[in-house]
């Protein structure tokens, strides 16, 4: 019996660890990831699909058109929220910046090499 592609792709995945470029972010325990289906046009599903990932808790908002793609993408979040939030004093951020900022200390930490 084949495997469904879509339901392949709508898999939850973790998300374990994510390289800075003189550190690296791990997380205590891993962060899973659901994707959801998102069509390019809602008229016709069929033209073209995008899987998307959201959690604006962690300032996590990407989509692509592969499941690869799409963990990279949020590779490339992460990376983004914490050099913008994490790497930066407190007195530079707003309320929910702070939030997200403590979302991510709860989470992971940076090791280095």
């Amino acid at each position: 019996m084949g495997t469904d592609k879509t339901t392949d792709l709508l898999t939850p995945f973790e998300i374990w660890e994510v390289m800075l470029d003189d550190s690296t972010i791990k997380f205590h325990k891993p962060l899973v990831l659901k994707p959801m289906r998102v069509p390019d046009d809602p008229e016709e599903p069929s033209v073209r699909e995008y899987w998307q990932v959201i959690r604006p808790e962690l300032a996590i908002d990407v989509f692509a058109e592969t499941r690869a793609d799409l963990i990279e993408a949020v590779h490339s979040a992460i990376r983004l929220a914490w050099k913008h939030f994490v790497q930066v004093s407190d007195d530079r951020l707003i309320p929910a910046t702070k939030r997200i900022r403590q979302n991510y200390l709860a989470l992971a930490e940076a090791v280095d090499g």
